[in-house]
């Protein structure tokens, strides 16, 4: 089926072409179904002082099966906190209300007992940075309402702040990164959780302070061949390899995996990169992700990219995007997943067509590469909002019969 944009019937084309995108009318169901329930500032679930949170997980994990979702990627590191038992980072304040407050139960436990009698698989969602979302409090006052097992509050000399505000654990520095890998391990060590997921945040999007940055820890390196750039990726691929090599190690059986912003180069800065606008942002550059070397040395065993781009959008469309992750993915030990944007269901643009994400996964799918697909984010499939028409035709989609 050739497509059209939804508005002027104009053939749709990748990007700077006459080629019209050609998608297959059937849908090719792949192993991985999934979805990313977000806990920070409590978007899918609310607390535990909630009486019926129990019975959310629940209408969660069914709503899952009602769409043959059986993977979900569950958040249980937010802002350098946990939504676990813990020796190491203390309760997360969006799940009790207020941070190092215990619950009256083990919530991710409750959450891991239930999925497995659904035979729903759950990935540990985890945010290895970010410390703070943004508040308006400087960074001592922030710290301030931290519990003190906090790793940042015990170690503000670790901490620095973005443009906006925000707080974030310095990559360059190696208790960081010890702290890190200790915490992952720490998860895999007391949950039956089928692997540890890392999201798009390594380095701030926003920026660093030009006050309150990793610039002396630079300047102070040992190894003066690298710049600023190189040797800021270098920290953060440190990290995924220590991660990936503890895994490996001690957990051989679980799976380890990143979510990185869809755009690793454009052309025009590397002819390796996505046939996207040269306007667009590089996750290589601003967050210092290298994912296209994650995937080419092995470091990790999955990608899902967050092409969270509709097809005719002007800068960055979504056939262009996922045409170059598969064939980044092609041939490598690395599994494809595609990250799909159904929060956007209902925008302006190429989301208003209810079709938009039916499209994506038909696309998607005819690729042999990609081997599954996940979904931001769970709320998109309950609520009553701008995304039920769009997310009544995915769950049609995933519901019929496997070709």
């Amino acid at each position: 089926m050739k497509l059209f944009k939804y508005h002027t019937k104009e053939p749709m084309t990748y990007y700077e072409t006459t080629n019209q995108i050609e998608i297959p009318d059937t849908y090719q169901q792949k192993d991985v179904r999934a979805f990313w329930v977000s806990n920070v500032l409590n978007i899918d679930l609310p607390t535990v002082n909630d009486p019926t949170y129990k019975e959310k997980v629940i209408e969660m994990l069914d709503t899952a099966l009602a769409y043959q979702i059986n993977a979900i990627f569950f958040q249980v590191r937010t802002t350098n906190d946990a939504f676990y038992q813990s020796k190491l980072n203390p309760y997360s304040r969006f799940l009790t209300g207020s941070e190092g407050k215990a619950p009256s139960f083990d919530a991710l436990k409750f959450v891991i007992d239930e999925a497995k009698i659904r035979n729903i698989e759950i990935h540990a969602w985890c945010n290895p940075y970010r410390v703070s979302m943004k508040n308006g409090l400087s960074k001592m006052e922030y710290l301030e309402t931290c519990d003190d097992l906090n790793f940042a509050k015990k170690h503000p000399e670790f901490v620095i702040t973005d443009k906006n505000g925000q707080l974030i654990l310095n990559p360059m520095k190696e208790e960081v990164k010890s702290f890190i890998v200790e915490s992952m391990k720490e998860i895999l060590e007391n949950y039956d959780v089928s692997g540890i997921h890392f999201d798009d945040y390594f380095y701030p999007y926003a920026g660093l302070s030009e006050t309150d940055n990793d610039l002396m820890d630079f300047e102070n390196r040992a190894d003066k061949s690298l710049d600023l750039d190189a040797f800021r990726r270098f920290h953060i691929t440190d990290v995924i390899d220590q991660t990936n090599q503890m895994m490996k190690t001690h957990f051989p059986n679980k799976r380890f995996g990143v979510s990185p912003f869809g755009i690793w180069k454009v052309k025009e800065s590397d002819p390796l990169g996505s046939n996207v606008s040269p306007k667009c942002s590089q996750s290589f550059d601003n967050q210092y992700a290298d994912s296209y070397d994650w995937v080419k040395r092995g470091l990790i065993d999955y990608i899902v990219p967050q092409l969270y781009w509709d097809f005719e959008h002007p800068l960055a469309p979504y056939g262009d995007l996922l045409l170059w992750w598969v064939d980044l993915c092609k041939d490598s030990s690395v599994d494809l997943y595609i990250g799909h944007g159904a929060y956007r269901l209902g925008e302006k643009g190429g989301y208003e067509n209810k079709f938009e994400v039916v499209n994506q996964l038909k696309f998607a799918n005819q690729f042999e590469t990609v081997k599954g697909n996940i979904f931001f984010t769970y709320k998109t499939f309950i609520e009553k909002d701008k995304y039920e028409k769009g997310m009544d035709e995915v769950k049609k989609l995933l519901n019929q019969e496997r070709k």
